[in-house]
């Protein structure tokens, strides 16, 4: 994937969530539009509604759900969005950045913290055993999804592009 300069798409991104409540897909739209504002072709979609070809031709994959923060560690959203993963052909080396989103109160930010840290920590190990290239992960609050998506997204671009 090169960066053009005459307008043509820079490439694919492919941006796929587990969103039961709509947080993650707030940050798949964001990323959707981050991209296409760098003149990448971006697609979204909620796992399981995205072809295996569709995954295979996006030269840079996008994943996420959202991280609830009081249901046990490895609950439904995170679960799921793994056994998606799971169910992947090989990824062969293929750019990935891995989101997860979140909200806490104050009481509970070292518990956040920590949850969102495994969430992205499993979430790359994941990724990794089925030959994907995880370059980064970002967690994202619900308040700041604007902000924190383009960062990531640019961050992604950015390492793909300097590789």
């Amino acid at each position: 994937m090169s960066n053009h300069s005459n307008g043509e798409k820079a490439g694919t991104v492919v941006v796929v969530c587990e969103s039961e409540r709509g947080r993650a897909g707030m940050v798949a739209k964001a990323a959707r539009d981050a991209a296409r504002a760098r003149g990448y072709g971006a697609t979204i979609g909620v796992i399981d509604d995205l072809a295996p070809a569709t995954i295979a031709s996006a030269d840079l994959l996008v994943a996420g759900c959202w991280m609830p923060g009081k249901a046990p560690f490895g609950d439904e959203p995170m679960r799921r969005l793994i056994e998606w993963i799971d169910s992947l052909e090989p990824l062969d080396a293929k750019p990935i950045g891995v989101y997860c989103t979140y909200r806490f109160f104050p009481h509970t930010f070292a518990d956040t913290a920590t949850r969102t840290a495994e969430t992205e920590h499993l979430l790359k190990a994941k990724f990794e055993a089925k030959g994907g290239r995880v370059l980064l992960t970002k967690a994202i609050h619900v308040n700041s999804v604007e902000d924190d998506t383009a960062s990531l997204v640019d961050e992604l671009i950015n390492h793909v592009v300097a590789a």
